[in-house]
């Protein structure tokens, strides 16, 4: 697997050019006919579980030979519509999309050509990697808003060392990933090296191909300074909170490393494949399962419950408040007590 690509995200991200004009789709029942076909062969072929692919699979053919998609001539709605059946087995991290700009023939999400790698990683340097905010807040708080957790090798873990450099010397952490809707599992590994010892298994993928099992530890040495040992971590979330985001919130609270302040998350531990249906048409399709070591289990469809449930645009000032009553009851040193005493007290 190329790992420069994300593989564990809500959705497709426009790593195609955009150069080419939009063409028409004629929905012909034909035409209709073909792409329900391929994306019932993909479910029995790839889906995760086998069982709840052909449950899919099934639903998908009976609605199409039963007239439901007789009448639809958008090619947005006959991707919404298909979308909808797939929800029978209740995996968001499986949908069908439609693209008025043409896809190019030989697109592989898993196995990008060189002209996606570079579209992509121009994109990750337009959005710094996910990282969209990152600052000391009062009491000596690091704040960092993470938004995606996009990975390529070098680049990465360079933006991730300057991050974490500017949270050195803070007392406690605040990671938010209230908007955070996943990205790459080696990113997840990464930024949890920083927060957990080295050498700890924090996650493996388990794939219906080959039975293959991806394992994800974190290092023992990282480019920047690292957050590991007895300084308080918590994470905010939300129900947008997805995927990747969801992978690093439960392996920290999983390992008592972290507490989590927000609403409960979506509910997506599938890592998936895009397939290129047509030039106009992409599936993404689950293809391992996300367990953790600790658990052997995963979030998939109930989520990660925070310990602290508020709503989602409360949860940084309940988290700064937790944390500074957690600094103060174990603070030795008087002058930063004193300080963090006076910011609780506004």
């Amino acid at each position: 697997m190329n790992k420069l690509f994300l593989v564990f995200a809500l959705a497709a991200l426009p790593l195609f050019s955009h150069q080419l004009s939009s063409a028409e789709v004629s929905l012909t029942q034909a035409f209709k006919s073909d792409i329900i076909s391929k994306v019932a062969q993909i479910l029995e072929d790839e889906y995760v579980y086998p069982e709840r692919g052909k449950v899919a699979a099934n639903e998908l053919n009976h609605r199409f030979q039963t007239g439901y998609f007789d009448e639809i001539t958008d090619p947005q709605i006959f991707a919404y519509r298909i979308t909808g059946i797939l929800d029978v087995i209740s995996d968001l991290h499986l949908w069908v999309n439609y693209h008025a700009d043409p896809i190019p023939v030989g697109y592989s999400h898993l196995d990008p050509g060189p002209e996606q790698q570079k579209e992509y990683a121009a994109l990750l340097r337009r959005r710094n990697f996910g990282f969209e905010r990152i600052e000391r807040l009062p009491g000596n708080l690091g704040y960092i808003e993470f938004r995606d957790f996009y990975y390529e090798e070098e680049a990465s873990e360079r933006v991730l060392a300057n991050v974490m450099e500017v949270v050195e010397y803070t007392d406690g952490l605040i990671i938010d990933l209230r908007r955070n809707g996943g990205g790459h599992p080696e990113m997840v590994s990464l930024l949890l090296s920083y927060l957990v010892e080295g050498g700890t298994l924090v996650g493996t993928l388990r794939y219906r191909q080959d039975k293959k099992i991806e394992e994800y530890w974190t290092r023992e040495e990282v480019a920047g300074p690292h957050f590991r040992g007895g300084r308080p971590v918590y994470v905010l979330i939300s129900r947008n909170t997805f995927s990747a985001a969801e992978a690093f919130s439960y392996a920290l609270q999983a390992r008592g490393r972290a507490i989590l302040v927000g609403e409960r998350t979506q509910g997506g531990a599938h890592p998936s494949d895009n397939v290129r249906l047509h030039e106009h048409f992409m599936m993404s399709v689950p293809v391992a399962a996300s367990i953790d070591p600790i658990t052997q289990s995963n979030w998939q469809y109930v989520g990660v419950r925070p310990e602290h449930e508020v709503p989602a645009e409360e949860a940084l000032s309940v988290a700064q408040k937790l944390l500074l009553e957690e600094l103060i009851a174990a603070g030795e040193d008087s002058d930063a007590r004193r300080e963090q005493e006076l910011v609780l007290r506004r």
